[in-house]
């Protein structure tokens, strides 16, 4: 070969795997595109639950608050079969159900989303080589088809 053809496929060479190693990392690095879009999904998935946890913690301070109050007492008392001051109650558990059952609501931290933490260095790098090589490749054709038909 030429060495003005060595020349031009060693510049054609490392300026597609430099152009192309600085793509592959902005967009699969472990800083890249694709690994801040999944934290920001990330990110909203753990703001919904927390609104979810914020609205549960605001009703059960709504449910204790009410559960103080005289009225709700003497509702309850009524409802557990006290009439009058001085009787017992005496409390039958359903089944052998210790923990009351909660239906309706999920687990919330049962579904963990997968963040992607994007590539290595090193796997960019070998991912770049191949794509510069075969740029370089099909360049190398190109330009000698373009010879041979001249």
């Amino acid at each position: 070969m030429n060495k003005s053809v060595i020349r031009k496929v060693s510049v054609i060479f490392t300026l597609s795997l430099i152009v192309t190693y600085f793509i592959l990392l902005g967009l699969w690095g472990e800083d890249g595109f694709f690994h801040a879009r999944s934290l920001r999904g990330e990110l909203e998935l753990l703001r919904q639950r927390e609104e979810i946890l914020q609205l549960q913690v605001d009703s059960l301070q709504q449910q204790r608050d009410h559960m103080t109050s005289q009225d709700a007492l003497k509702d309850a008392a009524f409802r557990f079969g006290y009439q009058e001051k001085g009787e017992q109650v005496f409390y039958f558990e359903n089944g052998g159900e210790t923990e009351p059952r909660h239906e309706g609501q999920t687990p919330l931290l049962a579904t963990a989303s997968q963040v992607f933490p994007g590539l290595s260095k090193l796997w960019i790098a070998l991912m770049a080589l191949a794509f510069s090589s075969l740029i370089t490749i099909v360049w190398t054709i190109v330009t000698k088809r373009r010879v041979r038909h001249r």
